[in-house]
């Protein structure tokens, strides 16, 4: 358990939410329209990814600043201040973490019209989320004497994390001139999940009590987890029996020639985790446990220690999950998009995008009204307002395609500069192969 807590803490460390695509949706590269949108039609006939560096998407968001949790002090050192904290976090807080990285992508036009486009690629993926609530790191911090007589439920308390690997095939169809669509069917390989089934924790801390202040612990746990062997190097564990699937839809219309809209849905699907890859703890139903308080005697130290020892092996005992074997299923979180964008003319164009992702019980919803600029006919610049989940950002970019080559990075936030108010940190990069678009042109041209 304790080498599967460190997976966790690595997983989130490399993973703390990274964003989905918003500055680069409606972009010209096609890398970051085909991620978020399965009906993306290339100009190129045939599109390749530079192998592991495609379309590398990392970041973290967090629900408080460090100004919100930090307090400078006479000497102008920083520290932690937890009245400052609790004052700060809202009633329901929520980190979440996405993370991509495609390995690669290879794709090409088929039919006499060229109008079909298929591709295959492959990705690993991390996605992880945090729920917790500002009455559960109160109770934590400030200790049960400000909450007596009064019965504490942190059930809402949750943790979840999946990384997995995906293998997809897709094709756009360019219906006519104006319509669109897409599909993907991803294979999916589960290589580490965390998944709290149930985690009901009660307190209760009576002031009439005797003794005085007894409190009540109740627990009914159920915490799902599949991958150990990933963090403890040992050889019990296949991830080919951790299979899934999971489906991904688009499509874009040309409202006129100038304004176009479109549609997406990503990651309909599940991940069944096979027993033998597994550890589920579970407190097999509701359990209790009464903590009556310490005496104090003439033995005095040595007697509060053996009290203490007695206590933590009688919770132990109590409370401490059993471990158990068992296979489970858990779905990925679906994630929509709403775009529209006006091309006011070759240089200038405009969008606006609404982009929302399930994580644990909570949709992520964000807004983006995004300009695009072409400063060359291989080069064009990009920026963004964004309000992720209420944070504020801009965001900007750019996508250089010189020739075959297609390169963009994409900086969520340009306000991260300022680290002790920044929220999140958001970046997309991703190298690619064009080939045929230059040929095209030409032939309409001529």
């Amino acid at each position: 358990m304790k080498k599967y807590l460190i997976l966790i803490v690595c997983m989130f460390g490399l993973s703390l939410s990274a964003q989905s695509v918003l500055t680069g949706y409606n972009s010209n590269s096609f890398t970051l329209q085909s991620s978020a949108n399965a009906s993306a039609f290339p100009e190129a006939n045939f599109v390749i990814g530079f192998p592991g560096l495609s379309n590398v998407n990392i970041g973290m968001q967090l629900p408080l600043s460090l100004n919100e949790i930090l307090k400078k002090g006479s000497d102008d050192s920083l520290r932690l201040s937890l009245p400052l904290l609790n004052s700060n976090l809202l009633e329901h807080n929520l980190l979440s973490s996405n993370i991509k990285n495609q390995l690669f992508q290879i794709g090409f036009k088929v039919g006499a019209k060229k109008n079909v486009f298929v591709y295959v690629g492959d990705e690993i993926v991390v996605d992880a989320g945090m729920q917790f609530s500002d009455k559960f790191v109160s109770y934590l911090t400030k200790g049960n004497a400000s909450f007596l007589n009064q019965q504490m439920d942190f059930s809402t308390q949750k943790m979840e994390m999946n990384a997995y690997n995906s293998f997809y095939l897709g094709s756009a169809v360019k219906v006519n001139e104006k319509l669109e669509v897409g599909a993907r069917i991803k294979i999916l390989r589960g290589i580490a999940n965390v998944h709290t089934n149930k985690f009901n924790l009660g307190f209760y801390t009576d002031s009439t009590a005797s003794p005085v202040f007894a409190t009540t612990l109740t627990s009914d746990m159920l915490i799902q987890t599949s991958g150990q062997g990933v963090a403890n190097d040992t050889l019990d564990f296949d991830p080919m029996l951790n299979s899934g699937f999971a489906f991904d839809f688009g499509a874009s219309y040309k409202i006129t020639h100038q304004l176009s809209a479109s549609f997406a849905l990503n990651d309909l699907g599940s991940i069944t985790w096979d027993a033998s890859n597994n550890n589920l703890y579970s407190t097999e139903g509701e359990v209790e446990f009464l903590f009556t308080g310490l005496t104090q005697s003439s033995a005095g130290g040595e007697d509060l220690q053996a009290q203490m020892e007695e206590i933590t092996d009688s919770l132990l005992n109590v409370m401490e999950p059993k471990e158990i074997n068992g296979s489970y299923k858990t779905k990925l979180n679906p994630s929509m998009y709403l775009g529209v964008s006006y091309d006011l003319n070759e240089k200038h164009h405009f969008s606006g995008l609404f982009h929302s992702k399930k994580s644990i019980d909570k949709s992520i919803q964000a807004y983006s009204l995004a300009y695009q600029l072409q400063l060359a006919k291989s080069l064009e610049f990009l920026a963004s307002i964004q309000n992720i989940g209420g944070v504020n950002s801009i965001g900007s970019g750019f996508v250089w395609s010189p020739g075959p080559l297609q390169m963009h990075f994409v900086l969520d936030n340009i306000l991260v500069a300022d680290v002790f108010d920044a929220k999140n940190f958001f970046v997309q990069m991703g190298l690619s192969f064009h080939f045929g678009r230059v040929k095209k042109v030409v032939e309409e041209e001529n």
